[in-house]
């Protein structure tokens, strides 16, 4: 640790100890069993991996700004999914190579030791967009033989380094081997006709031995699909090859395309590592709600694929906000989710170990009335998860909080802030909704300012925060409905 990374430490170790002090800390939307920071604002999760029996859970974090600032990586650790040891920031921006940031990036392991990649951020002085100039994106490997530690960066490319047609815009590092080849993925913003026509791709680098790389395709659509794709991630789920990504600058369309900035999936069906043109297209949305982006796939200890999302969306202050900035600090994670390929559809369902939280049934019953019910838990559950099956599709409306409202019409999933409560605890938040065929069982996770639903087993996923007063589920319709009072995670600061 040099003396940068040293003068850093002691000063996040204050303001975090000010904050656990202070009555900020005991906020009525703090959350009991999703990852958030101790202080100041989270984003995307990083180098998520399964090392040495231990889940190592990274995020991009500012402790020092709840509306974002410098970027370091705050570090969580559980055996289980369940009790976490907070262990502190594990990166640091203190090299010249990534002063103004440690931005996102991945874990791979192999002979006993976690190779981290991630993007160093500079931003140089002087009069630049931070597009075509002004910005270096430098590829970094630290290495860990416990999870915790890390070996001095090396710096494994530099803007030099990339495709010339590329904008200063590449980021995000996801490295996996495939045979005896090593592969890295990046996103990229290449040049277009002028600034408002760039282009959104993938970026294929092959190496030997994990620190040299070459460039060796480009994934990327036709016809421009948005400006810059971000956290690529490429993997393999069943046979399938899937390229999961975050494209920015896609025109919105309702019902399709509702966020102002996407996350979803290509499927893959070229070969990637020996063309330099991969085309893909068709691209799906992988979470419909309005707080779902970034997200990183992982193997759990079973070698299941598992997924977590950053539960936000930059740059949506004008569309809606987080009002747990009051309270000093924004944004959290989603839940560990196992992913499926089902019918070239992914499909994602909380993972299993998440169960363990279910302290005693609040309900089980077959309800079925065109009215809407009383409240079906007590105002002091503010977590729970619910099971919902055997739906007779018509009249079926769910309300959390009673702004809320869940309701399947027209083949229809909708999920809407309604009425001046719906106005007052959504923070601006308005409509999500996707087309669905059949309505068959419903799950949803909620805790004390986070909604994720999971329809149809994770054929649809709908993520948002949501700022309660009051804890009240109801519901109209036909329906088995099963709920469960949750406990939260348990932690060590």
């Amino acid at each position: 640790m040099n003396l940068v990374s040293k003068i850093f430490k002691e000063a996040i170790n204050k303001k975090e100890t000010e904050y656990i002090k202070s009555d900020k800390s005991n906020d009525k939307w703090r959350l009991k069993f999703h990852l958030m920071p101790i202080v100041g604002w989270m984003n995307d999760p990083n180098a998520l991996s399964y090392f040495k029996g231990k889940y190592n859970i990274h995020f991009q974090y500012s402790p020092f700004e709840v509306e974002g600032g410098l970027k370091f990586w705050g570090h969580y650790r559980t055996e289980d999914l369940i009790n976490y040891e907070y262990v502190g920031v594990s990166l640091y921006p203190d090299e010249k190579y990534d002063c103004h940031g440690v931005y996102s990036g991945s874990a791979f392991i192999e002979d006993d030791k976690l190779y981290v990649y991630y993007t160093g951020n500079v931003k140089l002085l002087g009069e630049h967009d931070y597009i075509e100039s002004g910005r270096e994106a430098n590829t970094m490997l630290t290495v860990s033989e416990d999870g915790i530690n890390f070996s001095e960066k090396e710096c494994l490319m530099e803007m030099k380094d990339y495709p010339k047609d590329i904008t200063n815009h590449i980021r995000d590092p996801k490295v996996f081997k495939v045979n005896d080849t090593y592969y890295m993925v990046q996103g990229a913003r290449k040049y277009g006709s002028d600034r408002d026509n760039d282009i959104g791709e993938v970026l294929v680098f092959s190496s030997k031995d994990k620190r040299n790389w070459k460039h060796i395709s480009t994934i990327h659509t036709k016809d421009t699909f948005g400006y810059m794709w971000e956290c690529p991630d490429l993997f393999n789920l069943d046979g399938q090859d899937i390229l999961l990504t975050c494209p920015q600058g896609v025109k919105q369309v309702e019902g399709l395309y509702e966020n102002i900035y996407l996350s979803g999936y290509f499927l893959v069906n070229d070969d990637y590592k020996n063309k330099d043109s991969v085309i893909v297209d068709n691209f799906t949305v992988i979470d419909k709600g309005f707080d779902f982006y970034a997200p990183q796939t992982f193997l759990d200890e079973n070698g299941n694929r598992v997924i977590i999302g950053w539960m936000g969306v930059p740059d949506t202050e004008d569309d809606h906000k987080n009002l747990t900035v009051q309270y000093g600090w924004q944004h959290c994670l989603t839940v560990p989710r196992e992913l499926s390929l089902k019918n070239g559809k992914l499909y994602q369902i909380p993972h299993r170990n998440l169960e363990k939280l279910r302290s005693k049934t609040v309900l089980e019953n077959k309800y079925s009335q065109n009215t809407l019910s009383d409240n079906l838990i007590s105002n002091d559950i503010s977590l729970y998860d619910v099971i919902i099956d055997n739906i007779k599709e018509e009249n079926l409306k769910l309300f959390i909080s009673d702004g809320v409202c869940i309701k399947y019409e027209n083949n229809r999933f909708i999920l809407e802030f309604v009425g001046d409560i719906g106005k007052k605890i959504g923070g601006g938040r308005t409509k999500r909704s996707a087309e669905l065929k059949t309505l068959e069982n419903i799950r949803i996770l909620i805790d004390t300012s986070t909604i994720e639903i999971f329809v149809n087993d994770g054929e649809l996923a709908f993520t948002t925060r949501y700022y309660p007063d009051e804890y009240s589920f109801k519901v109209c319709g036909d329906m088995s409905i099963k709920i469960y009072q949750l406990e939260g995670f348990k932690f060590i600061h």
